[in-house]
């Protein structure tokens, strides 16, 4: 039907907007109808809008033509036929349960038992009935309220016309963004709220979208049981945000993040709360929605009904606060959220607890976080006493090496070679000094790249030493230059090596520090009766490759006999020691990697109390660490959904 009036085409307009459409297919229409302000030209663009979108999804069945004016009688027939018909029960089916569905049929059976009572002839005619309470009468009702006409004596109530007007208050400039925004919320809001916040926001999109959807209803008159059955699930929702006293509050106070979300609400917020506080506010009107409905029930059962009567029959479970009514696309996609966030928190866990390990296992950090490098004298002190002629054995040269990086770079770089290389080169004498045997631990070659790259490093410094024997470099100029840089040619050459071999230290830490967590992870199943016959063969097998997996460090419980300072440590204790200096070379050269490893415990506690926040967030529940999940249960008995 084409409108003929302006005020009829906007009736028209909201009722094509709201009609129920897929996502893809309502945003066609909302971007459809920003084209014009007119509002019959939009009610042309929404209809081709849905034409189009019909006939590209679901082509139409070819029908038999039909005389136009037989089928507009017929229409009018139908349409008269349906305004006598007595209104179908299915939406209470849907929305109801079944104890209440049955309440309210026995309700309606007690109709005649219900006619019996009541004061007699003079109550029925000056509004009395309710067993001859006065404050529940009709007429009291009517006057109070304003919901109702009572006509002459009160005796054939009518919905006022100030009832109805609540109903044709809003406007289509309103409604649409206040759809739009509501809408979002239902799709989004999960993302940033609470289950209850999304909840009430939920509920109330559902109210909203139900109550302006009855202005059409009131384009004639119509029977009190069509308009009780076609707002039942309006009723609903309504009750459901009236249990809550919060509700209200809940909405205004998330309202403009929920805005913020879409650049394109921004401008419209004024709009928007408008319509949004309209919602809100229908308890504040007079006469009241909840007085509104009870007239209707009043009229419609002939009788004196409260709103509390109609609460008790409706029997609307309560918002759930524990975990999201939505729908189940929605659902879906907060399950998969969740079980990312675990597996992000137990992936920062396990970080943690491998870079805590890191800090205790090699270093040596006091409480306010200072590193001490006081095993530097044990190994500056051996280097000395054995590479050094008696006029060197100083104090003051002890102190020189420790105080210019160049020297103590060199310097540590040949006792590396010296005591530490052939633990992984090749045979290692391993017993005591009277029976011992040459045994290999690393398959030659391994680490053939690490060795190389040493060589390499230790040629590079020499030469530098012997091209420039009184260079005199400190530690303090070392730490000025590598944060701001220098244009001097000679200090960039020492610098360039310097940096080169702090790479090297932790990178080579790491692989031998793969080998280490692989040995601790094999004794700690071997001490859980858990060892396989696969992994106890290790204890004997040479290492072929190095990766993270359960085996042993080969012979790591045997003696290692040598003129070095590591004669009679053990071969686990021996490479713990080369990794632990290997890893404090690395910081006090400035590899930027080691480092951070040393201070990204910090970053990663504050992701994990974020993700924890999420997560309990969307749960309602706490994280176990041990990858269990929930750990405070979510109750089993939440009320049900009301449906859609």
């Amino acid at each position: 039907m084409t409108p003929v009036s302006r005020t009829e085409a906007h009736r028209v307009f909201a009722d094509l907007y709201r009609k129920t459409r897929t996502p893809d297919h309502q945003q066609l229409i909302d971007e459809a109808i920003l084209r014009s302000n007119d509002v019959f030209i939009r009610i042309d663009l929404i209809k081709k809008v849905d034409e189009d979108f019909q006939n590209k999804n679901k082509p139409a069945k070819p029908a038999l033509p039909e005389d136009r004016n037989a089928r507009e009688h017929r229409e009018k027939q139908e349409n008269r036929q349906k305004q006598e018909q007595k209104p179908k029960s299915k939406s209470a089916s849907e929305l109801v349960s079944v104890d209440s569905a049955k309440q309210k049929q026995n309700s309606a059976k007690k109709k005649p038992e219900a006619a019996k009572q009541g004061g007699g002839l003079f109550a029925g005619l000056f509004g009395g009935g309710g067993g001859g309470n006065p404050a529940n009468s009709i007429a009291k009702f009517g006057k109070e309220t304003g919901a109702l006409d009572l006509g002459l004596f009160g005796r054939n109530p009518t919905i006022s016309s100030a009832s109805e007007r609540l109903f044709r208050t809003l406007k289509e400039d309103t409604i649409i963004p206040t759809i739009q925004t509501l809408r979002m919320a239902e799709q989004q809001g999960w993302r940033i709220w609470t289950p209850l916040v999304y909840n009430v926001f939920s509920n109330f999109n559902k109210f909203f979208n139900a109550f302006v959807s009855l202005d059409s209803l009131f384009l004639d008159k119509i029977s009190p049981e069509i308009f009780l059955d076609r707002s039942l699930k309006m009723q609903m929702f309504y009750v459901r945000f009236l249990q809550r006293d919060d509700a209200r509050e809940i909405i205004i106070n998330n309202l403009p993040e929920l805005v913020k979300m879409d650049e394109k609400l921004i401008p419209r917020l004024s709009v928007i709360t408008d319509g949004i506080n309209f919602g809100l506010n229908l308890e504040n009107t007079k006469p009241k929605l909840s007085e509104v409905i009870t007239a209707f029930y009043i009229v419609s059962k002939k009788k004196m009904h409260t709103w509390a009567d109609i609460v008790t029959d409706l029997r609307v479970p309560p918002i759930q606060e524990h975990k999201f009514q939505a729908a189940r696309e929605i659902q879906k996609e907060v399950e998969v959220t969740v079980a990312k966030i675990s597996d992000d928190i137990n992936a920062r866990v396990f970080k943690k607890e491998e870079l805590q390990n890191l800090r205790t296992r090699y270093f040596s950090i006091d409480d306010k976080g200072k590193i001490s490098f006081e095993f530097l004298n044990a190994v500056v002190d051996d280097y000395v006493i054995k590479h050094l002629p008696d006029a060197a054995k100083s104090q003051s040269i002890k102190n020189t090496y420790k105080s210019m990086p160049h020297r103590l770079l060199h310097l540590l770089l040949r006792d590396l070679q010296t005591v530490y290389i052939n633990m992984i080169e090749g045979y290692v004498k391993l017993g005591d000094k009277n029976q011992n045997q040459d045994l290999l631990i690393v398959q030659p070659g391994l680490f053939r790249s690490e060795i190389e790259t040493m060589n390499n490093l230790v040629r590079t410094i020499e030469n530098f030493n012997k091209k420039f024997p009184s260079f005199q470099y400190t530690f303090q100029q070392y730490n000025s230059d590598f944060n701001k840089g220098t244009t001097d040619q000679i200090i960039n050459n020492i610098l360039g090596a310097l940096t080169e071999s702090a790479e090297f230290f932790g990178s080579f830490a790491n692989k031998l520090n793969m080998l280490i967590e692989s040995h601790l992870m094999a004794k700690s199943s071997e001490s859980k009766g858990k060892g396989s016959d696969k992994m106890l063969v290790t204890k004997e097998k040479v290492i072929e490759e190095i990766k993270l997996q359960q085996r042993f460090l080969t012979h790591f419980d045997k003696a290692v006999v040598s003129k070095e300072r590591i004669n009679g440590l053990s071969v686990e204790e021996v490479f713990l020691q080369f990794t632990k200096y290997l890893y404090n070379y690395a910081v006090i050269f400035k590899d930027p990697q080691t480092s951070q490893k040393l201070t990204a415990h910090r970053k990663i506690e504050q992701e994990l109390i974020n993700l924890h926040k999420e997560y309990e967030r969307l749960t309602y529940s706490t994280f176990n660490t041990d990858g269990s999940g929930l750990a405070l249960a979510v109750p089993d008995d939440e009320p049900g959904d009301l449906g859609e």
